[in-house]
This record gives C-alpha cells, structure tokens and sequence, in this order.
C-alpha cells in the first residue's frame, strides 16, 4: 500500500496528520510492525496482555472481514466489551470496513435502559461483544426491544490465516460518519454524535500539535473507552503518532490510583491524565510507603479536564507528589466535549497554568470578570488552555446572541473541522446545537456548547464556568451548582468528588428551595448518628461564606441512588426527579 523508501521519520509524521486512524495504523504496521502499540494492565497493575501495530492491524484486519460477512457499508455496530484490547481492534474494523460503530458501555442494572435506548436510536443491526459477556448481555435484553439484536462473538482469531486475502474497502469518503459517540447525557437524554472520518483526524492533529506530542510521547490512560476521552484520546491518538500506550480499567484505577501512578513510573509514560477528581482521589490515597520508589519527574503532560478544573485540586496533587519529582508546569488544564470529537483547548506544552481571583457574582453576569471586593466571594478560575488554532471560540450572550468581549461570561460556541456534523436522526437538536448564528454574522454557523466560559482579556486561556442549563437562579444571581457542591465536599472531609449533587426546586408557595443530595459512607452515617447539628452546621456555614446563600434541605442518600453519567459525573436532572418522587434512598434533613 504504501512505498517504504519514501518515508522518514518526519514524513511518517506528517503523513499521519493526514490520513484516517486506520490508514495510520496500517501506515505505521508496515514501518514498525514489532513496535509495542498497547499494553493491558491487570487488576493489580501487572502486564496481561500487549499487541503490535502489526498485530492490532490484523486483528482489526480480521474482523473486518466477519463483518462484511454479516452486515452492510453503513451499517450501526454496537460494540460492548470490557476495557482490554479487543475493543480498539473491533471500532477499527468497523472503520476499515465502512460500518458505523457505536461504542455503549456494559450495562448494569441501572444502564439497562440505557444501553436499549441507545441500541435503538442508532438502529444497530448487530454487536459485537466479548465471549465472557454473551450471556450476561443475553439476560441483560430479555424481555426488551433489544432482545433479538444479534451478539456476535469475537475470540480466538487467527488474524494471518484470515486475512491473507482481504484488504480494506477502496472507496473511502473521509466526510462519512465513522462512529456515534452517545453524549453522557448529565443534562438530557443521551444523543448520538455523529463523528466523521475527517473530524477524527482533525483533532488528533491538534492534539498532537497543541502539546508536541510524537513517537517517544507514551501513554498512560485508564478513562472508559466507550467514553469520547479514552478512546480518542486514549486509544486513537497513540496510532497518529505511533507511540506505546499503557491501558488499565478504570475500575482498577477508582479502586487502587496507586497504580496509575506506578504505572506512570514504570512505563516512563509522558502523558497521562483524567477529571478533576482523579489527582483528589491520587492525593487522598496517598501512601509513602507503598511509594518509595515512584519517580515522576518524567511525566510532562498531566492532563486535567472533563470537569471543572480546581485550583485546590492541583496544589494537594503536587503538595503530595513534588517529592517524587512531579513538577507543577506538568499540569496542563484542558478543555473538550463530544461534539468537537474532543479537544478544544489545552496547552500550548511547556506553558504554565493559568489563574485568575474573580468575584464570585462575576462570573455568572453580563459585566466583566472582576477581582473580588470581599475575600468570601472570592473564586479562583484555572484557565483550560490556549484554544487549538483550527478551532474558532466565540463567547456568546445565549438571550441576545451577540458576541462577548474578551473576560465576560457567555456560552462557549465552537467552528472548526473537528467539529461533528450533528446529533444522529435529530434534526431539531441538530439545529439548535450545531447551526447557532451571532447576530452579526449570520452567515457564519457555530456549534452550541451549553457550556459557560470566558477568554481571559490577557492571556487568551479558556476559562469553563460551568453548564447553562443546570444554572441556578437566586436572588437575581447565576450560581454555578457545581460550585456550590465543591464548598459541600470542600466542608466535609468525609466526602470524595463527584459525591454532591445540588440543584434547586419550587415549594407549594412558589419559593426556590436549594437541596445538596450528598452521598453517604460510613465516616457520613457516624457524624450523622454522633452530632448531627455540627455536620449541617459545617455545610451551611461553608455555602453561606463562600456564595452567600442557603442551602434549604440536605438529603444524605445512599450510594445506589447516586446517579452518574458513564464518565463519572452527578447527572442533577436525574436526582432532581428522583428527589422530588421521594423515590431517594437515604436520610432527608431540612437545615
């Protein structure tokens, strides 16, 4: 396919900013064939499983080949695997073959219906799942419209044997949808983004440009692979650049963070990252005699996004580890959604983080963000990074749809060619979404975020406020609730992140009533049984210092009736309707 003597380094490089992800990596099997591509980790970080960009490629090579045995070009696939290495060599070979793959997550009792809405939205005529899933996934759909959906096995492949012969389709559109990524649905119903073979490579190469990223840039990632974060970034992006790239279930880093780090460590790994709350999970469960020998001075590329990005959060992670070389300019906020395939803002590399000491009130309003007038409403905003020069940011007034001033709060709206082309057979959110026009440039079409943020006036930083929708309105101020609940977890010691969802409601005389649902564990249930009066105290004292207002009722709910998006995230619409159904768990206490 390609002339071996017609590349170097460099060119393989460049090549590779160009081509589709599973042209890449046939690019890169036939340069390095026995170059390690991934690594799969253990429960107990041990090395189970690793593949060659050879073997990966015929592997994927394989599949492909069952797959035009039993589908069609166009086809939806559904993939539902458990994080390992099967997955990224099944959503190849759906590119390879022209089939649209849909990556679901594993359902649980509580995804059942998820996953069916899903199956059925996208209209998947088959899915491929692992040998050890079939039945449960066979028990999991009985008796639902997803119940004759056929599962076919991908095991044992023979991958030299089978695929002698074959070689990927040579009709090849880069503009036809490649993959429906499922929006984590933490303010609506979850939607199909429908992500084209150009917006792939598109983001990839800003990436790779945004942070210098090349062939010696390994990876360490344990994000869900079914989530927009771990397989573009995680599991994509190491093909663009031909690197090695260690994989752990995100299980095992939520059970043992531990092991990420000596992982990092271990495998020398530049790049590795995840929400806010992994670097507060890894200095909580600090252990400096389990960690002895970490060394983390290599790990340039600290990547904190997917959530809002706390300044607290940063400084307890390096307070903890600077002693095992890890150095504060590795921190590299960013910022990205489904809908932009992925990265939007991030870096450049070697830049420090950015910060700025606003007024609370400021960053909800219309005027500019200002410094804070009295230390209590003081809030320190971490800036998400430079936007990648291929993407335009307009900050945008969503009532009047005139652009925004540099350092003034509006809806984050995007252009560019990562951008998707719409949210699959959902034209009306398609246009709302994907075809929003500022008042003074009609002709020009933006992608809506929902998303609240600012360029900061001086340093052209991103700055992420929150989410538009789940704004709560009190006493003629926008308050972020996700701010609200870092004071709660910040008050509490007992609590982790994402372990507070808070949002309000109207009582029978149509006055607002602000709620904090936390989440309980055992340290919770003593306060709650030895002082309870102290432990509201702590919480009402903490919202009214640092956001002047009051939290009406606190509802302490057990962990089963938390819910939370695939990526982790407090889903406030749902606990909102669960909360006002009375159908929580747990213990309901007014302040």
């Amino acid at each position: 396919m390609f002339d071996k003597s017609s590349f170097n380094d460099h060119e393989l490089s460049s090549a590779s900013g160009a081509l589709p992800v599973h042209e890449t990596l046939a690019l890169r099997a036939w340069a390095h064939p026995d170059k390690v591509l991934f690594t799969f980790l253990d429960d107990e970080g041990a090395k189970q499983e690793s593949l060659t960009y050879l073997q990966m490629y015929d592997n994927a090579r394989s599949i492909a080949r069952q797959l035009e045995s039993v589908s069609q070009p166009g086809d939806r696939v559904a993939l539902f695997f458990p994080q390992g290495l099967d997955f990224i060599a099944c959503f190849l070979a759906c590119l390879m073959s022209g089939r649209i793959a849909v990556p679901i997550n594993l359902p649980n009792r509580r995804r059942v219906e998820r996953c069916v809405s899903i199956l059925l939205d996208s209209g998947a005529s088959l899915a491929l799942v692992d040998a050890t899933e079939h039945a449960q996934l066979e028990r999991a759909f009985a008796g639902t419209e997803a119940a004759a959906l056929p599962l076919l096995e991908i095991a044992n492949l023979e991958a030299a044997a089978a695929t002698a012969s074959w070689e990927p389709r040579a009709e090849f559109d880069p503009q036809q949808i490649a993959f429906l990524q499922y929006t984590s649905g933490s303010t609506s119903a979850p939607k199909g983004v429908m992500v084209s073979h150009a917006n792939i490579t598109a983001n990839l190469r800003m990436m790779r440009d945004a942070w210098e990223l090349d062939a010696r840039s390994d990876f360490v990632t344990w994000q869900p692979h079914h989530h927009d974060m771990g397989l573009i970034l995680g599991q994509l992006l190491p093909i663009m650049l031909g690197n090695h790239t260690v994989v752990m279930a995100p299980s095992t880093f939520v059970r043992q963070p531990l092991i990420w780090l000596q992982a990092i460590s271990r495998y020398k790994a530049r790049l590795a990252g995840g929400p806010n709350f992994a670097y507060d999970l890894a200095a909580e469960r600090y252990s400096a005699e389990r960690l002895g020998d970490l060394d983390l001075s290599g790990w340039t590329h600290a990547l904190n996004g997917a959530d809002v990005v706390r300044a607290g959060s940063l400084k307890r992670f390096h307070d903890r580890y600077a002693r095992h070389g890890f150095s504060m300019d590795a921190f590299m906020p960013c910022y990205g959604l489904a809908e932009a395939t992925l990265f939007v803002s991030g870096g450049p590399y070697r830049l420090p983080v950015h910060s700025v000491t606003a007024d609370q009130a400021t960053l909800s309003s219309e005027q500019r963000v200002a410094p804070p007038r009295e230390s209590g409403n003081a809030v320190t905003m971490i800036g998400c990074g430079e936007p990648s020069w291929e993407v335009e940011v307009a900050i945008v007034d969503p009532a009047t749809r005139q652009r925004r001033a540099p350092g003034t709060v509006g809806e984050i709206w995007l252009r560019g060619a990562s951008i998707a082309r719409g949210y699959w057979r959902n034209d009306a959110a398609s246009v709302a979404g994907f075809h929003a026009t500022i008042a003074e440039d009609p002709r020009r079409e933006y992608m809506r975020t929902g998303d609240l943020g600012f360029i900061g006036a001086e340093d052209r930083q991103l700055y992420v406020c929150g989410r538009l929708k789940d704004l709560i309105i009190c006493e003629g101020r926008n308050i972020h609730p996700e701010d609200i609940e870092h004071s709660v977890i910040e008050a509490l010691a007992e609590t982790r992140p994402q372990s507070c969802a808070v949002f309000s409601h109207d009582d029978e005389q149509q006055r607002q009533i602000i709620v904090a649902v936390i989440e309980l564990n055992r340290e919770l249930k003593r306060l709650l049984t030895d002082n309870p009066r102290a432990l509201k105290a702590n919480i009402r004292a903490a919202v009214v210092d640092q956001h002047g207002i009051p939290v009406h009722r606190l509802m302490f709910a057990q962990p089963t009736s938390m819910h939370k998006t695939t990526s982790g995230k407090i889903q406030r619409r749902k606990m909102r309707e669960l909360y006002l159904a009375a159908e929580l768990d747990g213990i309901d206490e007014a302040i």
